[in-house]
């Protein structure tokens, strides 16, 4: 059989110039989606371009960030979610020309960590109660296509498996019941 390698290049749209460390709080770069498209997007631009000649130059998937964006409608008092919980930010990334191609060749987006200190304090800045269920559900609609899902435990859960058991029969429920998320999942 043969072997094969995916590959997920990261961190999507780009953190360069983030205010804080990503890995312990969600940080904000203070940018529009035009100031991105000249530096923060350019790399990922040449992972999403498609070679026919040449597949292995182009990357599976792109690991979206948890990082908020100030001004990215160019209206500064604004500030997106962070883009991985976002639809609407990812979505207008995701419609720019360059990556619109490489989606719709297959390119798939993989959530940053959903369990991680960053994503707890933001939702939770107590760290009082984590609702993995919700999480998941919120990344998900929001455009990405595979969760990942490290540190994730809901308070009241006795471990990580069953939290991740507990979201997949709820996913899986939510998919019997809602028309809009079992098309979504579909997709």
């Amino acid at each position: 059989s043969e072997s094969k390698m995916v590959v997920i290049a990261k961190h999507f749209p780009g953190r360069g110039s983030s205010d804080r460390l990503p890995e312990e709080e969600v940080a904000t770069v203070r940018k529009s989606l035009e100031q991105l498209k000249l530096i923060e997007l350019e790399p990922f631009f040449a992972a999403a371009a498609i070679n026919p000649s040449d597949l292995t130059t182009t990357a599976d998937g792109f690991l979206v960030s948890h990082i908020r964006y100030q001004g990215f409608q160019g209206n500064i008092r604004e500030t997106t979610k962070p883009v991985s919980f976002d639809s609407s930010a990812l979505s207008s990334i995701m419609s720019l020309q360059q990556f619109s191609t490489w989606r719709n060749a297959g390119g798939i987006l993989v959530s940053d960590n959903l369990g991680g200190n960053a994503i707890r304090s933001f939702f939770d800045p107590y760290n009082e109660k984590f609702d993995g269920k919700q999480i998941a559900l919120n990344a998900f609609l929001a455009g990405n296509d595979l969760l990942y899902l490290d540190n994730f435990q809901s308070t009241g859960d006795g471990s990580e498996m069953e939290t991740i058991r507990n979201t997949l029969d709820f996913f899986a429920q939510k998919y019997k019941e809602d028309d809009a998320f079992a098309e979504r999942v579909d997709e």
